[in-house]
């Protein structure tokens, strides 16, 4: 993360973030969802540097107010995956077997004060490798992870996924 910068081309503004990080960073970091995404994308071939992009070039210089969870997708532990680390960054929903109900609580709660997201005022999904867990998958859309993401308003909660190109046909379906 701390070189990372350097090795990515084109204009930067005047604190030195590239275009393409600061446009990423700007949508994370929006807390008015008519600003942002609920669920957003980022794709590429294999190896292209998604990930390298997202956890040295964009995690690490959100705002305080954002904090993230990163998860990379298996074909069927995701959800268990993203449940299990919700709960540690978030040890009030230790108790909540629930991963829609958990990001429930957390959309609901964010900056009321409750304390159950703190200084947090948004929640940043990030689903790397996607691909892994579409595969394999003809229907989509009474899964978990759909009722899930349903959860992300934007503003509280919010969703980027990270897939290769080939899956283009695979992620378009998922996300209708």
């Amino acid at each position: 993360a701390d070189f990372f910068l350097e090795l990515l081309p084109g204009p930067r503004d005047r604190d030195g973030l590239p275009e393409g990080i600061r446009f990423w960073k700007r949508r994370l970091e929006e807390t008015d969802a008519e600003q942002t995404f609920r669920v957003g994308l980022l794709y590429g071939p294999s190896g292209c540097g998604k990930s390298s992009l997202v956890k040295a070039g964009l995690l690490p210089r959100l705002a305080p107010h954002v904090r993230s969870v990163y998860v990379e997708c298996s074909p069927d532990q995701t959800e268990a995956r993203l449940l299990r680390r919700l709960h540690k960054e978030f040890p009030q929903l230790e108790n909540e077997p629930s991963l829609p109900k958990a990001l429930w609580r957390l959309r609901r709660r964010s900056g009321s004060g409750s304390g159950l997201l703190g200084d947090v005022r948004k929640l940043v999904l990030v689903l790397d490798q996607f691909e892994q867990w579409l595969h394999g998958r003809a229907v989509v859309a009474d899964t978990l992870l759909v009722e899930a993401l349903r959860q992300c308003d934007g503003a509280h909660v919010q969703c980027l996924l990270l897939v290769r190109d080939d899956f283009w046909l695979a992620v378009s379906r998922f996300l209708r």
